[in-house]
């Protein structure tokens, strides 16, 4: 503040108690803002820490994920209303092989009765061949070859039984699942299709939440810089304080013979002390208001993160997949003894093309068996001609033995047949189950696990975002409310201020010239001191006719803050 000139003897005497003063506001104003300090530092951590949480609930089902779980809902919904359709045609492709399996076995029993026939023929060419030695190796060789032959043909008989044990046990699955499918559908495939839109509906909701959660993020790191920023306050006011404190003490230091001299050059210093002092006392009121706001503004963008949170917590998006979670561990219970039927109609499947598979690979060894007997026909032929009257009897014999194996022939001609349609109806079942993909009870457990995973991590991030929020609410409002006390310093520091421009008074325009060059060394003394543009403004001011102000190679903190 500029006084008028009035008479040096009107000049109120320096105040050797204001320097105190100010000097103690100085000290304690660090204090003033740890506290404020402390709780932004807090606030950082913490809105990270809302934010991450808030990412658990964005991020709680991934779309990968997501659409494997629609796409599995859709699926087993699909599945579920086509399973009578599905089921009738499996029945049809399980009664044609049921047709061909009976149709092999009666083959394979003719062909028994035919090798156990010729096994009789046997010891009757012994007596024919009254004892011939080469007779006699011959039918031993017949034999054993007819042996083996049975053998196979009792595992072939074998693996058909188990074929046909299988196959009533999945007419009793399927009759079971078509049960089963009359009690749930249409009620469980239109769930399960209302569960998948819901899904993909909450997809779509955590897209909007997670755009307004990065909004709001974006304004917290605004309100972040805004409050460290203002928080710069109180360094920077209590280094102007010290500075008006070494222009005081500076006072006491002068040595001038006159003391009228001496008297003018306190005064303007006193002078140029008030007005620093009002300015700093201004800038500090409103930077500490900007703080103030600052806290506020934190806390208000930190109500808005809580305001994401509580629509989860009452039933928003959040509370969809908590609804999916239980809709689908409903659907779970109320399909069990459905998917149970259908797992077991599927290993009923799997069994069955097994043993047609099996059936396919001994066929072979039926051809090998009318090729032994066939052998056997035109080896017993040959021989008799070789022995006359002898072989003539044997002959006879011979004519059942080629008898047999034309029987044999037809008889695997008709079984190959047989396999054949076997084989075709064992790969359309095959292929049938491969098309519709794992079984429903499978995707089901799939699709609840990644929902029941997924509502799992969205309550654990409302949960420790919504504590994290409200805490921090709490700090700030709290922080907000002691700074306002603590920053009517402010008033402290006016008062002070006003108490120098009492004391102050510009020099006139003439001074002596002790009193002027005293004067011109102070201001220069006082500017080098200076550390903000501010100070230096103000400063300009009092300078003497000619003077510039001098400026301190030090950096501008005003520049940083």
């Amino acid at each position: 503040m500029i006084l008028s000139p009035v008479a040096l003897s009107s000049l109120p005497s320096p105040d050797p108690a204001l320097a105190t003063q100010l000097a103690t506001l100085a000290a304690g104003l660090d204090d003033r803002f740890l506290a404020a300090g402390a709780t932004l530092a807090h606030a950082v951590d913490a809105i990270q820490r809302v934010i991450t949480a808030l990412d658990g609930v964005t991020l709680a089902i991934d779309d990968d994920t997501a659409a494997a779980a629609v796409g599995d809902f859709k699926a087993i919904a699909q599945r579920l209303t086509a399973l009578p359709v599905t089921q009738a045609r499996r029945d049809a492709d399980l009664a044609g092989i049921d047709r061909q399996a009976d149709a092999i076995r009666a083959q394979v029993l003719e062909m028994r009765a035919t090798l156990r026939l010729l096994a009789i023929y046997g010891p009757n060419i012994k007596i024919a061949a009254s004892g011939e030695p080469i007779f006699l190796t011959f039918v031993d060789n017949m034999l054993a070859r007819l042996a083996q032959g049975e053998q196979h043909l009792t595992q072939i008989l074998s693996e058909l039984s188990k074929l046909t044990e299988g196959m009533a046990s999945g007419r009793q699955s399927a009759s079971q699942l078509l049960a089963e499918c009359a009690r749930v559908v249409p009620e469980v495939p239109d769930r399960l299709e209302r569960n998948a839109a819901d899904l993909e509906a909450y997809l779509t909701a955590l897209k909007a939440v997670a755009r307004r959660v990065a909004a709001v993020a974006r304004e917290i790191e605004g309100r972040i810089a805004v409050a460290l920023n203002a928080l710069q306050i109180g360094d920077i006011t209590r280094q102007r304080l010290e500075h008006v404190v070494a222009m005081l003490t500076m006072i006491d230091g002068l040595a001038l013979a006159d003391a009228a001299d001496a008297a003018t050059v306190a005064a303007h210093i006193q002078a140029l002390a008030a007005a620093q002092t009002e300015a700093l006392a201004g800038d500090f009121e409103q930077d500490a208001a900007r703080l103030v706001h600052a806290l506020a503004s934190l806390g208000d963008e930190t109500r808005s993160l809580l305001d994401v949170i509580s629509e989860h917590e009452r039933g928003g998006s959040g509370g969809v997949l908590t609804s999916l979670d239980h809709d689908v561990s409903e659907i779970s219970d109320l399909t069990q003894h459905l998917l149970e039927a259908d797992s077991r109609a599927n290993a009923m499947v799997d069994m069955t093309t097994s043993a047609v598979s099996a059936l396919a690979e001994r066929f072979e060894g039926l051809r090998l068996i009318r090729r032994d007997v066939q052998d056997i026909a035109v080896n017993t032929r040959l021989l008799c001609g070789r022995f006359g009257m002898m072989g003539r009897a044997v002959a006879v014999i011979a004519v059942e033995v080629g008898a047999c194996a034309v029987q044999l022939d037809d008889a695997t001609r008709q079984i190959g047949t047989a396999m054949t349609a076997l084989s075709q109806a064992g790969q359309a079942i095959a292929d049938a189950q491969r098309d519709q993909g794992a079984g429903s009870g499978d995707r089901l457990a799939h699709a609840l696990a990644a929902v029941h995973a997924g509502c799992g991590r969205s309550e654990r991030g409302v949960r420790d975002g919504g504590n994290d929020a409200r805490a921090l609410i709490d700090a700030l409002d709290t922080a907000g409310g002691d700074l306002s006390g603590q920053l009517a310093v402010g008033s402290a520091i006016r008062a002070a201020g006003e108490r120098l421009s009492v004391l102050g008074n510009r020099a006139p325009d003439k001074l002596s010239d002790a009193a002027d060059a005293a004067l011109r060394d102070l201001l220069q003394r006082i500017a080098a001191s200076y550390t903000m543009a501010s100070e230096r403004d103000v400063h300009a001011g009092f300078l003497l006719p000619g003077m510039a102000i001098a400026v301190a190679e030090a950096i501008d903190d005003d520049g940083l803050f």
